[in-house]
């Protein structure tokens, strides 16, 4: 568990019986998939910590629900956002992922999770293919689950 994950983790209560099963984080700084854009948002995740800020993005699935937690500071503090939205297993309705490489060398991947109101994408921060089928395996599991005891909402 990594810091980043340890801060956000004191800004969630977990219900009686409720385990954290996976967790990925996100790139907050994400421009696009073009070697330029990578670097300024390289750029901007430097000049963001030099000034003493950050911005930490989330999903948590746990064995009850799926968290989305974002936090972002900037000037050491002065302006500080936190915020956690929890999805219901029963109306996780898709989820996936996707790698754009640019240059052969230069690789984006993507999550994305839509529940029955709502798309959520994220760019994903230091995670191999591997560690997005596994996410994305344990979602399809939960969405198989609903189908056959008939749960989604």
């Amino acid at each position: 568990m990594t810091k980043a994950l340890e801060k956000i983790m004191k800004e969630v209560d977990l219900l009686p019986g409720e385990q954290v099963q996976y967790t990925i984080q996100g790139d907050g700084y994400f421009l696009g998939t073009a070697p330029i854009l990578k670097l300024i948002a390289v750029f901007q995740a430097m000049i963001t910590k030099l000034t003493g800020g950050h911005i930490r993005v989330f999903i948590i699935a746990t064995n009850q629900r799926v968290l989305l937690a974002n936090s972002i500071a900037a000037w050491c503090g002065f302006r500080r956002t936190k915020g956690v939205n929890a999805i219901a297993l029963a109306s996780v309705a898709e989820c996936g992922w996707a790698k754009a490489t640019q240059m052969c060398c230069i690789h984006s991947r993507v999550v994305h999770l839509e529940t029955k109101t709502q798309r959520h994408t994220l760019v994903i921060k230091k995670l191999k293919d591997e560690g997005l089928r596994q996410f994305v395996a344990n979602l399809s599991a939960v969405m198989v689950a609903n189908v056959q005891g008939r749960t989604s909402t």
